[in-house]
């Protein structure tokens, strides 16, 4: 089973968690109230890394960009502890203790069709909330993926990223996985928005009454800020 617990990462070596972050974490507090809630600095991931995962040490300060660090560590920690990951420019509107229930051991979140059709793909989900049981195996071959095959760095930091620790690379490596136990939440639940519709919501230039529509199924919002 998923535990309930609550993790997000803001790693803070260099500037403290904004106000906008803050605000939208609360919202997964209050639809969680009987959840426990994990935010995880520096301090705790490189802990978490040196402690448990020594192995994988110096793949993870290794790393060329800080963000395939806060791509790791979530891996790391779903791993070990399980519950559920969330990016801190996520926002909730609803409970996840349903989607915990029907989902058992493992779930991701489904990008918008948008996304997917850009990169080419029949499927692609983000690593920017999923949530998993302990040990899990797909987790495993996560890490595993990660440890053993070095990455050929082709100098495109927005590819790079996505392929080695993020999306691209979760949706590859489910492609190849013989498991039954890993579900995918449909992007009208868990990314009604694409990051173009986000840009013109903010800008004030989109359709507000069919983004509204949009949002009838959503249980959550990702603003896709791309801070990295």
């Amino acid at each position: 089973m998923i535990p309930k617990i609550i993790h997000q990462v803001w790693e803070g070596r260099e500037n403290s968690l904004p106000e906008f972050y803050t605000q939208l974490s609360e919202t997964w507090k209050e639809h969680h109230r009987s959840w426990q809630y994990e935010l995880w600095n520096s301090d705790r991931m490189d802990a978490l890394v040196e402690e448990h995962f020594p192995g994988f040490a110096e793949t993870y300060f290794g790393y060329r960009y800080p963000v395939q660090r806060w791509d790791a560590i979530r891996y790391l920690i779903l791993f070990k502890m399980g519950g559920m990951y969330v990016d801190c420019d996520y926002e909730c509107l609803e409970s996840f203790d349903n989607s915990i229930a029907e989902q058992r051991t493992c779930f991701f979140a489904m990008e918008p069709d948008e996304h997917r059709r850009a990169f080419g793909k029949n499927i692609c989900f983000n690593n920017a909330l999923m949530a998993t049981s302990p040990g899990h195996p797909f987790f495993a071959c996560i890490i595993e993926h990660l440890s053993a095959i070095p990455f050929p760095y082709s100098g495109d930091k927005f590819h790079d990223v996505l392929a080695s620790t993020g999306p691209l690379m979760l949706t590859s490596l489910y492609e190849k996985y013989n498991g039954s136990d890993v579900r995918i939440l449909p992007a009208d639940q868990v990314s009604p928005w694409s990051k173009r519709e986000v840009r013109n919501f903010v800008a004030g230039t989109a359709d507000e009454e069919q983004l509204e529509k949009k949002l009838e199924k959503a249980i959550a919002i990702h603003y896709f800020s791309g801070g990295w």
